[in-house]
């Protein structure tokens, strides 16, 4: 116990907080986005985008799902040309995946959308709060990053 504060129950509100906030701003970036992406898919697009091109194993790992699963998400994600399928050049059984010109358009119209939304909520915030709030949330991503570079994740 630190301060008089119990740990796993503050650890427990943090999560639960963060997970909430996390859906709640996916959930309402996929309601205004006019087209029927849902959030899972949003994420599977984001992580293409920042992988420019990856393997449909890699996704599978990504999200914890069977590779079965993926296929048939990818497969809707083809259907509304978001994503297109490539096979690897130096091995032909490898299956990529990549952003379309349509699919880069509706994730920077998310982006967007998440910066409305996210830039909203912290206005109705103390500014002092907000910051406090930006500024623990980095450190923290700065001490999860370093701890995963220690156990030799590096973003696979």
């Amino acid at each position: 116990m630190k301060g008089g504060v119990s740990m796993p129950t503050l650890v427990s509100r943090f999560q639960r907080s963060l997970t909430q906030l996390n859906r709640l701003f996916v959930s309402e970036i996929v309601d205004r986005l006019d087209s029927q992406v849902t959030g899972t898919q949003m994420y599977m697009l984001h992580y293409i985008n920042q992988s420019e091109r990856c393997r449909l194993t890699e996704l599978a790992e990504k999200l914890d799902v069977k590779p079965s699963a993926v296929t048939v998400m990818i497969d809707r994600l083809v259907k509304s040309d978001y994503v297109v399928r490539t096979h690897d050049k130096d091995d032909r059984r490898v299956i990529l995946v990549e952003l379309t010109p349509t699919g880069k358009d509706i994730l920077e119209k998310a982006q967007a959308l998440r910066e409305q939304i996210v830039g909203a909520y912290i206005d109705k915030m103390d500014p002092g709060d907000a910051r406090i709030a930006t500024d623990v949330l980095e450190k923290m991503v700065l001490i999860a990053q370093e701890n995963s570079k220690c156990h030799g994740r590096h973003g696979r």
